[in-house]
């Protein structure tokens, strides 16, 4: 089953979960637990930690982290696991199909709030996170509480830093254009 967030990021193969970690986490559960889908392919877009990365980059994750700036900064701590891998990934075939594409494996973070400070975005790609998605950590969550197996596909839309937003939509319409081509040649 394809997921994706909605609110503009909408794709006529995904069911909609809604933005952010809260709102993904209790409709996906509510998908979950109403259609006991085999797997879940979330597609969306992702800002990029990583200055040198590609506008429009294809990539692939089974593995998030919810990490927010005040931990870098040493503000705060958390005693909850801060970072999830897929209890077990798509299908081997799906994979490889995915791997034949050329997308870039990734960990993505995720958090309620976009970053937009270049050096709070530089220290998370020093941990070698290096895109930011709303929802993932989310996803994965949700996936492993029923032992579905999950992988997100994401499409760079922008920069993580000060000019985050105004790229984001300067590149939406496109991003979503890539990301439903990636789709179509996955053929799931």
């Amino acid at each position: 089953m394809f997921v994706c967030a909605g609110n503009g990021e909408e794709f006529e193969f995904a069911v909609s979960i809604g933005v952010g970690l809260i709102e993904s986490a209790i409709n996906l559960a509510r998908v979950c637990e109403r259609e006991r889908p085999d797997c879940l392919i979330f597609v969306g877009s992702a800002g990029s930690y990583d200055g040198d990365m590609e506008l429009l980059e294809l990539c692939v994750s089974s593995e998030a982290t919810q990490i927010e700036s005040s931990l870098l900064l040493h503000d705060s701590y958390t005693p909850i696991e801060n970072r999830i891998c897929a209890l077990s990934d798509v299908s081997h075939e799906t994979i490889q199909r995915i791997k034949a594409l050329g997308l870039r494996e990734v960990v993505v973070n995720s958090s309620n709030y976009i970053t937009t400070d270049i050096h709070h975005a530089q220290r998370i790609q020093e941990k070698g996170i290096l895109l930011e998605n709303m929802e993932f950590f989310s996803v994965l969550s949700v996936a492993n509480a029923f032992e579905i197996p999950a992988i997100g596909v994401f499409c760079v839309s922008n920069y993580c830093g000060s000019e985050a937003h105004q790229e984001f939509l300067k590149n939406c319409k496109e991003v979503m254009g890539r990301l439903r081509g990636v789709i179509e040649k996955l053929e799931v």
